[in-house]
């Protein structure tokens, strides 16, 4: 039953519960930050969280948006929507670190990284529905679907 399940999960589904996993972190951290210490956890605090949900979310997202890309859609606006979304996720957690506006530029960054992953998911499914189910390495492209 597990393998069946990772089998319909596709690239992009992983990349958008990553974003929401990261966003979440980011969302919980301010206000369990005053508890946690309480009960002697330093969890969320952690630096190397903070880096491993960073890489493995790049990871995921240069991996499905460039398979999309490349083998489907041929659209660049998810890649665009992926890259302006995880500079903003860098610069909220290494340039504005402790600032005011760390939060929403985090918040704002995982929203570009998801939105990337749901635009690329929808670009590949209409391809796979113009090609009858099948990969479309050469899709036809008119202006409505453009963007």
């Amino acid at each position: 039953m597990g393998v069946n399940i990772l089998k319909k999960m596709s690239l992009d589904t992983i990349g958008i519960g990553a974003s929401l996993l990261c966003a979440v972190h980011c969302a919980l951290l301010p206000l369990l930050l005053t508890v946690l210490p309480l009960m002697g956890s330093h969890v969320l605090e952690n630096e190397q969280l903070e880096y491993a949900l960073l890489s493995f979310s790049f990871g995921i997202g240069c991996w499905s948006l460039g398979r999309g890309y490349f083998r489907q859609h041929r659209r660049i606006t998810p890649l665009l929507i992926f890259t302006a979304g995880f500079a903003l996720l860098l610069g909220g957690h290494f340039g504005f670190a402790g600032g005011c506006w760390e939060p929403v530029i985090i918040f704002a960054g995982a929203a570009g990284v998801t939105g990337a992953h749901i635009l690329n998911l929808q670009r590949c499914r209409q391809c796979n529905m113009r090609a009858g189910g099948g990969n479309a390495t050469t899709p036809t492209i008119n202006a409505e679907q453009a963007g």
